[in-house]
């Protein structure tokens, strides 16, 4: 069983992107499929200047998308302990949760070996701050 038939069967409808002509996957909570196209046009072609973080996954991307909404795009590495099992949990579980303190998941993209997913943006602060209300200052 292939990805997009797995995340089908795990409850999401099948719908085409027109733009691409590529075919999309939904579900209830919007998420949305997109192209490699999308994303590299969204990061300009994966800049290192849109990088804002790194991890053992891989790197995360600042992006803005066609509508002009700014999102955080999660670029799993080759290298990546997480699998293929892995990437569609996150999709499943992200797709069904919905907290004030949580990033919403967009979409996703997997195309051959690329796979990244898609998040709202959280601009200029980390999840501790938002939550506790921290500040950071710089002592000089």
């Amino acid at each position: 069983m292939n990805l997009i038939s797995f995340i089908c069967a795990k409850g999401f409808a099948s719908s085409t992107d027109g733009a691409d002509g590529e075919e999309g996957v939904k579900n209830n909570q919007d998420v949305e499929q997109y192209s490699r196209k999308q994303l590299k046009s969204a990061t300009a072609n994966f800049s290192s200047l849109n990088v804002i973080g790194h991890g053992g996954f891989g790197s995360v991307f600042k992006g803005k998308l066609k509508d002009g909404k700014v999102v955080a795009i999660k670029v799993l590495s080759a290298k990546s302990s997480q699998g293929e099992r892995e990437f569609v949990a996150e999709i499943v579980a992200m797709s069904n949760i919905t907290h004030k303190n949580l990033l919403r998941l967009r979409g996703f993209c997997a195309v051959g070996s690329f796979r990244a997913l898609v998040y709202d943006y959280m601009d200029n602060s980390s999840l501790a701050q938002t939550l506790l209300g921290m500040h950071i200052y710089t002592y000089i």
